[in-house]
């Protein structure tokens, strides 16, 4: 039923956008959570952003919702603009929703929520680069989203690893292009360092990279089995069967969609590092949920048991709301 609407019903669609995330977000509605901080995980940014929403928790779970909403959307287009996926599907959007709406407390103004704002436009400038000779607006403007995500989310550094390999997969090897990468990523961290500088206080810069850099990933998983379930779930069970069809439907596609779909997945591929990094927060999983949700539409879409499909939904589904009424 499920996988039907999102095969042809275009207004049951719209339907299960509206209702499901508003759904799943109402108990932070009626009981907003506090919002959380780390001080290894959330950069200068995110503390300025957050800072006036001290004593307001309702509207920062409000602006977190419709954050959600519009990156869902946003992720969406990416992957229609690009003819990824089916044109009429909003099937991706809804799977963004649901892994990004798994916790009840991550319904706020958590700083990866914030961060994957700039991921996914950096998504949309970066799969610009294809058949581009050199493409260095299309990859400064990338690499610059890159760096105000880090600036918001530490670990989303890491994903310069993502650019730099994609460049391969696009065929991009000149030089320039690299530079312009570096030099896009450094531009907001070179503005931040002149600000310490102006303020007079050269420790504060010093603080800034101990704080943030000088860190160890901390492999103590959250002792809360419904969590390990869920990722086991999402993950093995789901996610790697994903992967491997989406790698599979690459190949019946023209140049340019393979390209841009190895892109995405090797997003996936290489969002296992901040992903670790992240592994005693309940934020775990939304590292994954960009490529993820695609990738899950994809799976979902070829099945050809429709009844299968919806199975795997329906599951998914049932382990977030406990997952939600567990946390609340």
């Amino acid at each position: 039923m499920i996988i039907s609407v999102f095969k042809k019903n275009y207004f049951l669609q719209f339907v299960l956008l509206a209702i499901t995330p508003i759904l799943l977000w109402l108990p932070a509605f009626i009981n907003p959570p506090e919002i959380v901080v780390s001080k290894r995980m959330d950069m200068p940014l995110y503390d300025f952003i957050i800072s006036g929403f001290c004593g307001n928790s309702f509207w920062a779970v409000l602006i977190a919702f419709v954050l959600v909403l519009l990156q869902g959307v946003m992720l969406n287009f990416i992957v229609t603009h690009y003819t990824l996926a089916r044109k009429n599907s909003y099937l991706t959007a809804f799977i963004y929703m649901l892994l990004m709406s798994n916790d009840y407390r991550t319904m706020t103004l958590s700083s990866l929520l914030l961060a994957n704002t700039f991921l996914i436009l950096g998504l949309y400038t970066f799969l610009q680069c294809y058949n581009k000779k050199e493409g260095l607006d299309e990859i400064f403007l990338t690499t610059f989203f890159l760096a105000i995500a880090s600036l918001i989310y530490t670990p989303s550094i890491l994903l310069m690893l993502w650019i730099w390999i994609g460049l391969f997969n696009f065929k991009i090897y000149k030089w320039r292009s690299f530079f312009v990468s570096i030099f896009g990523f450094l531009t907001p961290f070179i503005i931040l360092m002149v600000y310490y500088y102006l303020s007079d206080n050269t420790t504060l810069i010093l603080n800034f990279l101990y704080d943030h850099y000088a860190i160890l990933p901390d492999f103590n998983i959250l002792n809360q089995p419904i969590q390990i379930v869920y990722m086991v779930y999402l993950i093995a069970f789901l996610g790697i069967p994903a992967l491997l069809k989406t790698m599979s439907i690459r190949f019946e596609q023209k140049l340019s969609v393979r390209k841009r779909i190895s892109t995405i997945t090797l997003y996936f591929a290489i969002a296992i590092f901040p992903f670790v990094y992240n592994l005693t927060m309940p934020s775990m999983t939304l590292v994954f949920a960009m490529p993820l949700a695609y990738m899950l539409a994809v799976l979902f879409l070829n099945i050809k048991r429709a009844l299968y499909a919806d199975t795997f939904i329906i599951v998914l589904i049932i382990l977030t709301v406990v997952k939600i009424l567990v946390n609340c």
